[in-house]
């Protein structure tokens, strides 16, 4: 056997497939004494397998004109069966034409694919654009009468067409002998169609002698008594031996016809059945009239004979079908009682215990009361000759599941044949398919929802796993550098180790990950023959039936997702197709899940670049902080920070951008660093915050299309002094939680200024500074607007949920709150916080003093010889905190510090004298001298009445001065300066060591 050409079948290159052919039309042949249909469904089925077609029908010509009926079927269900069983010119041209078309040129046709719509109702998808029709006429007396017809997806060869009409003609032959002398009737295709026009019609007459029972007939009768099977020779002439030949069953009704028209000198009409000497029966309609001699006495009876086998048997044959259809039809008389019923009708009121016959069918059958019958029938009384159509709903009386048929009705010769088809299972299917596309619509739009690929799993178990009835699913997520499970339900535990256990083995579990097209698995044993590794894994998840579905888009694998079953599953064409179609939205989402994980991972990275993360130690501070994004977003403007500073202050800052997002997060960025900065240079909090009105403004112009501005509150708090220098660029004020918390937190009284990048005639502007004193262990609380909620001004929720923890949590005896006691306020405060439309930063701080006994001021005259009593001054404090080990150097820096400001600067005030008469200050003004010793470190600070900017020199090696700042920045940890009022302050730092400290 070899490739065939385009036919689609294999080529026979010995004969063989014509040796096969000719054994079929041999047992066609052979089908003596066979029933008609008999013969029929043999012929659909030989025609079906022989041409490699999917199904095999035969039709035969209906009553109307180019009207063909399924008279048997082989390889379709009855379901299917039924879109072939009319076929008409009017209802489909296009395939009735191809039949029609076949009778009409009596030779083999073959019409290609597509089928139309009508012929494919509950067939598998793509059936229509793939499966063409080869037909080939069935005669009867040489005159086409039906058609032998083959639906394959095959185009058919000239060997394949020649078997059919072979098949075809064989069949025909047969139809012809099909049980035509053993039934009362042989089927009327076993005549000769005739042409639909006026025929002669050849009519006998007869004359029966009463008296002496004589029956003389002339050449015609006698030609119709011989047609019938009976010899006009054998019966001399005689009434009785005509009656004889009556058939039993119609010979009482023959009589007494007979005696009635005598009796009553009216006309005999009779249509009955005569048995010929062979056997065979005959129709015969005889029609007479009595006679009267001349006497006045009823002497004979004369009238015609016609044989209407022909007629009787068509009729009854279409009679016989109306029987044996499967859908109950009943005939309704002008009462609209049943004047006749079909077999299935009877049979479905013998079920009921009821007799349809000569009932009203809606009054007989409960079940049909309150359906619409009596107005579908009264609908098809008022337009006779058209169908009415009704469709109704039959509760199961077992509380199943309902029926549903389609009723028609119509009115012919004032009686209404009414027809009820069974259209459940349509009916069922179609529900099942408004379900289905429901449950796919609801997959969409969660998996539209979805965000993450957790989001992703949950809406597919949801909805992927009821539309399939699954009870399991493995999701895997293939965008990283390995599979990684996203979703898994229904699997044991022991399962889902085992598959975690392979995927990160040197052999990983690819017949699932990696496969390119989707699989389906019906059962535990063909598993095992396609992945013989993973047979213990499948028995471990305790399912029967997978399909593994690859997720691709494009050609781009991002995961893959495996349903399963509890038990084994058959996968339907149309069911696989809804698969590879489910595999497509969960793709889709699952892509954009993980982008915007990736996406959203950047943002939270990017966020916490710009926040400041763990906040550093500060001198008589201790802080918390939170931040919120807003729901939904993952980046905002809102920010906060502290800032430690030279002599133990502190500056604590927050800020809000204006909307939230990744531009708010870049520009908040900006301000942030920006105050870090200034920070470092030591500026005032006023300088500061004048100098973020122009970095904002700055970012104004920039971004014209997208204007923004942003708020500010800038705290700067020395723990030596217990004071707080407060300014403000249009933030909420900070609230001030005293140390017993016995009291509502209290709103500080800080004026506002514009917000930054508002004002621009304000730009450069100092702000508003505030002075507060603050009680130690009190507690600030800076916030921004998120916290208090899309429309509030006032933070009043905000200091209850203050007060609220304050009272449940009490303070520290005195002390300042320390950290877990912060971070609880702030988590109290958060959870609180009535909405999330805004992103929000929080801020507390718990403000304590540096202990007297570690701070030591000293004011000394501006000269020269001031500095050794600073060495000695020194020198005692050290001691007395046990650090003599800074002694030298503390003493190297104070010595310089002290001569650069009699050398290059000027004196503050003596505040020390009282009066001008009495004038004991110095000339030249004097000096501050401050040593704080704070917790790990000891500062020098050295207080002057000049504005001038200390730098460090490089002289020449020459030079006798220019030397001091170096040998300070040498032997210190850090120094400085920084502007006060009066002047300014220049400072060196040492770091306490482990060592430093003495014994």
């Amino acid at each position: 056997m070899t490739a065939s050409p385009a036919g689609g079948r294999p080529e026979d290159t010995g004969g063989a497939e014509a040796a096969v052919d000719a054994l079929r039309l041999e047992l066609a042949a052979a089908a003596e004494g066979m029933a008609d249909v008999d013969v029929l469904r043999l012929a659909a089925q030989q025609a079906a397998v022989g041409v490699g077609g999917l199904a095999g029908l035969v039709h035969l010509a209906g009553p109307e004109e180019n009207t063909l009926l399924l008279a048997a079927a082989a390889g379709l269900p009855a379901r299917l069966a039924q879109a072939w069983e009319r076929i008409s010119r009017v209802d489909s041209p296009a395939l009735a034409g191809a039949d029609t078309e076949t009778m009409a040129r009596r030779e083999v046709t073959w019409s290609p694919p597509p089928l139309p719509p009508e012929r494919c109702a509950g067939f598998p998808g793509g059936w229509e654009t793939t499966v063409g029709v080869l037909s080939v006429p069935i005669t009867a007396g040489g005159t086409p009468v039906g058609a032998l017809s083959v639906l394959t997806s095959r185009v058919p060869d000239a060997a394949r067409r020649a078997f059919l009409a072979g098949l075809a003609r064989t069949t025909s032959r047969q139809l012809l002998r099909a049980r035509r002398w053993r039934v009362a009737l042989a089927p009327w295709w076993q005549e000769p169609a005739r042409p639909r026009a006026v025929q002669p019609v050849r009519l006998g007459t007869w004359a029966w002698d009463l008296a002496t029972g004589r029956l003389d007939i002339d050449q015609v009768a006698e030609e119709v008594i011989r047609g019938a099977g009976l010899s006009p020779d054998r019966w001399a002439s005689r009434i009785d031996a005509w009656f004889s030949r009556v058939h039993p069953d119609d010979r009482p009704a023959v009589d007494a016809e007979a005696e009635r028209a005598l009796e009553t000198d009216q006309l005999y009409a009779m249509e009955y059945r005569v048995v010929g000497e062979d056997g065979r029966i005959s129709w015969m309609e005889a029609r007479g009239k009595g006679e009267y001699d001349k006497a006045g006495r009823l002497a004979r009876m004369t009238g015609t004979v016609l044989d209407i086998t022909a007629r009787r048997s068509q009729h009854e044959w279409l009679a016989g079908l109306l029987e044996l259809h499967p859908e109950p039809i009943d005939v309704l008389d002008a009462d609209n009682r049943v004047a006749w019923a079909n077999r299935a009708s009877r049979g479905m009121a013998a079920e009921k215990g009821t007799q349809i016959v000569g009932a009203v069918p809606w009054e007989a059958l409960p079940g049909l009361r309150g359906r619409g019958l009596p107005q579908l029938v009264d609908r098809a009384r008022t337009a006779p000759g058209s169908l009415a159509f009704l469709e109704m709903e039959l509760p199961a009386e077992d509380h199943g599941a309902s029926a549903y048929y389609q009723v028609r009705a119509v009115e012919v010769g004032g009686h209404v044949a009414v027809q009820r088809a069974d259209v459940t299972e349509q009916r069922r299917a179609e529900r099942a398919a408004a379900e289905r596309t429901q449950r796919v619509a609801d997959l969409n739009a969660a998996l539209a929802m979805a965000l993450e690929t957790a989001d992703v799993a949950d809406a597919v178990t949801e909805h992927v796993l009821p539309l399939f009835g699954a009870t399991g699913l493995v999701m895997h997520d293939q965008t990283g550098p390995g599979p990684r499970i996203v979703g898994a339900v229904g699997y044991p535990e022991k399962f889902l180790a085992e598959l975690k256990r392979l995927e990160h083995s040197s052999r990983p579990p690819v017949e699932i990950t990696a496969m390119s097209a989707p699989q389906y698995v019906s059962s535990t044993e063909e598993f095992a023959r396609r992945w013989p590794r993973l047979e213990s894994l499948a028995r471990l998840g305790r399912k029967q039936a997978w399909a593994v579905l690859p997720l691709l888009v494009g050609e781009q694998r991002v995961g893959s997702c495996v349903i399963s079953w509890a038990d084994p599953r058959p996968f339907r064409a149309e069911e696989r197709t809804l698969l590879k179609a489910v595999a497509t939205f969960i793709a889709q989402a699952l892509r954009n899940a993980r982008l915007y994980e990736q996406t959203r991972a950047r943002a939270e990275r990017l966020q916490r670049e710009l926040l400041p993360g763990e906040l550093p130690g500060l001198v008589g501070v201790t802080a918390a902080a939170r931040y919120r994004a807003a729901a939904g977003q993952d980046v905002g403007g809102d920010w906060y920070d502290t800032v430690p500073l030279p002599g133990g202050r502190v500056l604590a800052v927050i800020g809000d951008v204006m909307g939230h997002g990744l531009e708010q997060a870049i520009i908040m960025g900006i301000i942030r660093h920006a105050v870090l900065v200034m920070a470092t240079l030591d500026m005032p909090a006023e300088d500061i915050m004048a100098h973020l009105g122009d970095v904002a403004a700055r970012l104004e112009r920039r971004t014209p299309d997208a204007p923004s501005y942003a708020t500010a509150l800038i705290v700067l708090y020395d723990p030596t002094a217990g004071s707080c220098r407060i300014v403000n660029a249009g933030h909420p004020p900070p609230l001030l939680l005293r140390p017993d918390g016995q009291e509502p937190p209290r709103t500080l009284d800080v004026p506002p200024s514009p917000p930054l990048g508002v004002a621009d005639d304000a730009a450069g502007v100092p702000s508003t500074v505030t002075q507060v004193d603050v009680e130690p262990g009190s507690v600030l609380i800076l916030y921004t607007n998120g916290l208090l909620g899309a429309d509030a001004t006032h933070p009043g929720p905000l200091a209850e949920a203050a007060t609220a923890y304050a009272a449940a949590h009490p303070g520290t005896g005195g002390r300042a709150p320390d950290t877990a006691w912060l971070e609880g306020l702030c988590q109290a405060i958060v959870t609180g916080s009535p909405t999330r439309r805004d992103d929000a930063a929080l801020l507390v701080l718990s403000a304590d003093r540096v202990p007297a006994g570690h701070i030591a001021a000293w004011d000394l005259p501006c000269a020269a010889e001031s500095a050794r009593s600073a060495r000695a001054l020194v020198t005692d404090r050290l001691a007395g905190w046990a650090l003599t080990s800074l002694v030298d150097p503390l003493q190297l820096i104070v010595s310089e510090l002290i001569g650069n400001t009699v050398r290059h600067a000027s004196g503050l005030p003596d505040q020390n004298a009282q009066n001008s008469q009495n004038d004991q200050s110095h000339p030249s003004g004097m000096v501050r001298l401050r040593l704080l010793h704070l917790e790990t470190r000891v500062v020098c600070e050295v207080y002057d009445g000049s504005e001038a900017t200390p730098r460090v020199r490089h002289p020449a090696l020459t030079d006798e001065f220019g030397r001091g700042l170096q040998l300070v920045a040498l032997s210190s940890d850090g120094w400085g300066a920084r502007y006060t009022e009066g002047g300014k302050c220049v400072w060196a730092r040492l770091d306490i060591s482990p060592v430093a400290t003495a014994p």
